[in-house]
């Protein structure tokens, strides 16, 4: 029994109260010098801290995690709502697209036609000065024909004799313009 040590019960004993497994460790660690058995006795302490500190880490991010789904499930109803709103409103301007270029297409037809019918009503317009500037030349000619008979009718003896001049009616007579300036054209 040369390798085995035997201790006395009455040598002394570090004052350490530590758990059995513990107790088994400082038993062998016994021989060591204090400073070494005070860092791994720190040490331990730090690990503990450590392991603790990130118990709590993790059961930090576990409530966390629990109160993002339960989130998600408040917030995925609104989703499936928002998302349904957003293909109807999509499917609305789809619909309000096409009728926006039928209308434009009829806006530019109507514009054309438009520009068309403008074209006619000056082509129209040309016309009808082509034709009533004779027309206007040859009314005139009837007045001028008119106020010569009128200023032959003055001239003959016994016309108006108690009125000093003649007057020239407010409203001529149309037919008899017609008739009578028809008449003077014809011996022209």
């Amino acid at each position: 029994m040369a390798g085995i040590k035997i201790r006395d019960v009455n040598e002394e004993t570090p004052n350490v109260s530590l758990s059995h497994c513990e107790g088994q460790r400082v038993g062998s660690e016994m021989g060591m010098d204090p400073k070494k058995l005070k860092r791994v006795a720190a040490s331990r302490e730090y690990s503990q801290r450590y392991r603790l500190k990130q118990q709590q880490y993790i059961a930090h991010l576990e409530s966390g995690v629990r109160a993002l789904q339960a989130q998600v499930a408040i917030t995925y109803p609104k989703i499936k709502y928002v998302d349904t709103q957003n293909s109807l409103l999509r499917a609305e301007n789809c619909s309000m697209k096409e009728k926006l270029s039928a209308l434009s297409a009829e806006l530019m037809m109507k514009e054309a036609e438009y520009h068309e019918l403008r074209k006619e009503k000056e082509v129209l317009k040309q016309f009808s000065l082509l034709y009533q500037s004779p027309i206007a030349e040859m009314s005139q000619a009837k007045q001028h024909c008119f106020a010569q008979l009128v200023n032959i009718t003055r001239d003959q003896p016994g016309f108006n004799m108690f009125a000093g001049e003649a007057r020239e009616p407010a409203m001529p007579d149309r037919n008899l313009e017609n008739q009578f300036g028809c008449q003077q054209q014809r011996k022209s």
